[in-house]
């Protein structure tokens, strides 16, 4: 029986075939598969032709497979759910098709199947969590108009927020303006500005200066320091919520509840805060989204059983050591 797990992101999708020993048998890739930003059409195009290219590359048919999952971007209710599934019926595939959102395929990834909650610091920021009971809810994930505190944009805003209040003497003297200006090659922080209120940068480009406010924050800027510590509390606030609400029942497992952090921020330090390690029991994340889909479509082939531990091990090994 063949697997397979699919995940469908802001900047592009991958697709991924295993077999119930977690032996990888095809990768597909294409481009972004967010409905809510390209259409329901656009982003159904972009997962078909991951899902085609994983299938072509295994020398497999559609009719293999046993089970699917689909992590897809900008999915959380029933209602889109179904619309995507109506998306993505693809002549002959086989198995129980399952669909939900990006952030439950990369739970699922990161804590390989297990309860806990995982925080996504990438250009947005969320919370995902399970409990032992089977429960999910989620924090944040609204968007970067009104929320996603502490993810990469915000925290690149908020870095170019308090240079301009260092250059106007309203705030704490920071190196960040220059940062600014040679990351985005201008020749100071007045034309940064003006090249992003004319929208000659994009968000994923802002949001990538947030490596450049971490740099600056290890290199001793007190600025940078303070605005780096505070991204990491609003993603702790994240996980604090997915966490009460999950176990409001349950003190014991409130006490032992499994914490990952993963995403291009690569903010994964700040599980080693004393303010998180006091809250959770962080971990390492297990593998990738993608994974994660692959373990949630057998999990879905199999009536709730899944890939046993030495199938979860030879994927991700697999996974990692492409052959």
């Amino acid at each position: 029986m063949l697997y397979l797990g699919v995940d469908a992101g802001g900047t592009k999708t991958r697709a991924l075939l295993a077999d119930v020993s977690g032996t990888v048998l095809g990768r597909g890739e294409a481009g972004p598969g967010n409905w809510q930003a390209l259409g329901a059409a656009e982003a159904g195009t972009q997962i078909r032709r991951a899902v085609e290219q994983a299938l072509a590359r295994a020398g497999a048919e559609a009719s293999a497979v046993g089970g699917s999952f689909f992590g897809l971007a900008g999915v959380r209710t029933e209602e889109e759910r179904e619309l995507m599934r109506r998306e993505l019926a693809m002549p002959g595939l086989g198995g129980p098709m399952g669909i939900g959102g990006d952030l439950e395929a990369a739970h699922a990834g990161a804590l390989a199947g297990g309860p806990g909650v995982v925080v996504i610091a990438g250009t947005g920021s969320a919370a995902w969590g399970r409990n032992r009971a089977g429960e999910t809810c989620q924090a944040g994930g609204w968007g970067w108009l009104t929320d996603d505190k502490g993810g990469a944009y915000w925290l690149a805003v908020q870095a170019l927020a308090a240079a301009c209040e260092g250059e106007d003497g309203r705030g704490e003297a920071t190196t960040l303006g220059a940062r600014a200006a040679g990351f985005f090659e201008e020749r100071g922080l007045r034309e940064v500005l003006r090249a992003l209120h004319a929208g000659r940068r994009d968000r994923t480009a802002v949001a990538a200066f947030a490596r450049e406010v971490r740099a600056e924050a290890e290199a001793g800027d007190a600025v940078a320091r303070r605005l780096v510590r505070a991204a990491g509390e609003e993603l702790l606030r994240l996980a604090r919520a997915v966490r009460d609400r999950l176990t409001a029942r349950d003190e014991r497992e409130a006490l032992d509840f499994p914490l990952a952090v993963t995403g291009g921020l690569e903010m994964g330090a700040v599980i080693r805060d004393e303010a998180w390690s006091t809250l959770f029991a962080p971990v390492e994340p297990w593998g990738e989204p993608v994974l994660g889909a692959v373990l949630l479509a057998a999990r879905t082939a199999d009536g709730g059983r899944g890939l046993d531990a030495a199938a979860r091990a030879r994927l991700l090994t697999q996974w990692k050591s492409p052959a």
